[in-house]
């Protein structure tokens, strides 16, 4: 199994509340540190894939992008648009909604957390 596993610099918490309200995730594990609240591990299942989060990885802090993408298939374009109208706040588009020769819809954005996403019907 090949699992995504993605760091937030203290974001974690507020990443996850958001990809629950935008794709329907589910929390399957969450520990925290005592002291700091910080976000030790967590999964997170989405369109039913395990994504992994925290908030510690980087040595200087800083999330880098570059490199990977998490795309994320829907059953219709209402359910992508739904999704994406609550993740599109303080995002940054790379392609517009538009239709491919693959799908009716696609988009692909950095959502405010710095990660990378394509979402396609």
């Amino acid at each position: 199994m090949l699992t995504t596993h993605i760091y937030l610099n203290g974001n974690c918490k507020e990443a996850i509340e958001m990809y629950k309200s935008a794709l329907d995730a589910t929390v399957k594990t969450l520990f925290e540190d005592s002291n700091s609240h910080l976000v030790v591990h967590a999964e997170i299942v989405i369109h039913g894939e395990l994504l992994m989060l925290n908030d510690f990885g980087d040595n200087d802090g800083i999330s880098k992008s570059g490199g990977y993408q998490l795309s994320v298939r829907f059953n219709n374009e209402e359910d992508l648009k739904n999704a994406y109208s609550v993740m599109q706040l303080e995002s940054i588009t790379v392609s517009p909604m538009h239709p491919t020769n693959y799908s009716p819809c696609t988009i692909r954005f950095i959502d405010k957390f710095d990660v990378r996403w394509a979402f396609w019907v």
